[in-house]
């Protein structure tokens, strides 16, 4: 029986004396989708930030492939991130912003150029590879940041509700959009939404939270 690819044990987030988690164990297995459904307030995207390293986990651990990754920063542990509000860098195109991690990681610029126009495609965005964020319509912007994530191979991918900012119908087509990304590439997924339709369209499996639990 092949290990998770994500393991979380007996986790728990406190701010002062207030927990935020309080003792959240599971685990997810290679290529997955498994949505964190909640509502604001419940604890998911603090959850998601301690899978990214963005914040410090209070008590319990985190495994990467039976790897302790509880302590290591962000940058070492191989995940993709993609937040509510895209976070492109205005002043690059949209070749550059998916490029942008491989050259951090001193990839050499034909491998990347290559690695980016590869995602490019899957994400059906290769058409604005010379356009810059602001020329992006919502629904492209988003194609760019899940490009980006995945051109670095991570290990899991997380999503912190990255269709709220989207009209009601461009949601619809984004979300079915994820789902063949994901398929294509095979990435296990991490999603968080408050969006029940989102989650059982997009889902393997739905993690249900409320206060904390």
């Amino acid at each position: 029986m092949e290990n998770p690819v994500l393991e979380i044990k007996n986790l728990r987030k406190s701010f002062f004396f207030f927990f935020v988690l309080k003792d959240v164990s599971f685990s997810v297995k290679r290529g997955e989708v498994v949505v964190v459904l909640g509502p604001s307030g419940c604890g998911k995207t603090t959850m998601l930030n301690m899978l990214s390293g963005i914040l410090p986990v209070s008590e319990g651990k985190i495994y990467f492939d039976d790897v302790d990754v509880t302590d290591l920063p962000p940058e070492k542990r191989e995940v993709g991130l993609v937040f509510q509000n895209y976070a492109l860098y205005p002043h690059m195109t949209v070749l550059e912003n998916i490029c942008f991690p491989l050259k951090i990681k001193k990839v050499k610029k034909k491998e990347r150029i290559e690695k980016a126009i590869k995602y490019a495609k899957m994400v059906h965005i290769d058409d604005y590879l010379d356009r810059k964020p602001k020329e992006l319509s919502g629904g492209q912007q988003q194609r760019v940041a899940i490009a980006r994530a995945l051109v670095k191979d991570p290990k899991l991918l997380l999503l912190d509700e990255p269709l709220s900012n989207l009209d009601a119908k461009l949601r619809i087509e984004m979300r079915e959009e994820i789902r063949r990304i994901q398929k294509e590439s095979k990435v296990t997924t991490f999603f968080v939404t408050h969006d029940q339709d989102e989650a059982s369209a997009i889902s393997d499996y739905v993690l249900l939270m409320k206060k904390g639990v």
